[in-house]
């Protein structure tokens, strides 16, 4: 590992995502959007939904990061343990579009502020999935 280069680990309770080597990763936290570069500051923060992206130097990898905890240590390791994920290229449209829908017909139907928080959540994550598609896609192309 080089000076521009830090370990990387990207692991959800349904697999590991990601393991190697990264020039940065780009992520929502809790504190707002925010890049980690090697040798960064010692780090723990929260995870939002949103779109996680690594960059090794020659690539770019997207992924959906359902909320969890990011963690940067001294010796130049990152650890992403997020408790939902899925690469930018698996996300099937289709199905994330069924869920947006669900999510707007329950932020209409909610009848107390737990129910319009739980569904505004999930329509959030909703919409950041198929934004996050979109993207992928496009530049596939």
């Amino acid at each position: 590992m080089s000076d521009t280069s830090f370990t990387l680990t990207v692991l959800s309770a349904e697999s590991q995502l990601y393991s190697g080597t990264a020039q940065s990763v780009t992520m929502p936290t809790e504190a707002g959007e925010i890049t980690v570069l090697p040798h960064h500051a010692p780090l723990i923060s929260n995870l939002h939904a949103g779109e996680l992206i690594i960059r090794d130097g020659t690539t770019e990898e997207q992924l959906f990061v359902g909320g969890g905890v990011i963690e940067f240590t001294p010796d130049n390791t990152c650890r992403v343990l997020a408790d939902t994920a899925e690469r930018a290229a698996d996300i099937d449209e289709k199905i994330a579009e069924e869920a947006r829908k669900r999510a707007e017909e329950s932020v209409k139907s909610a009848t107390n502020e737990p129910e319009v928080i739980a569904a505004k959540a999930a329509l959030f994550t909703a919409l950041a999935r198929i934004r996050i598609a979109e993207r992928s896609r496009k530049a596939r192309r």
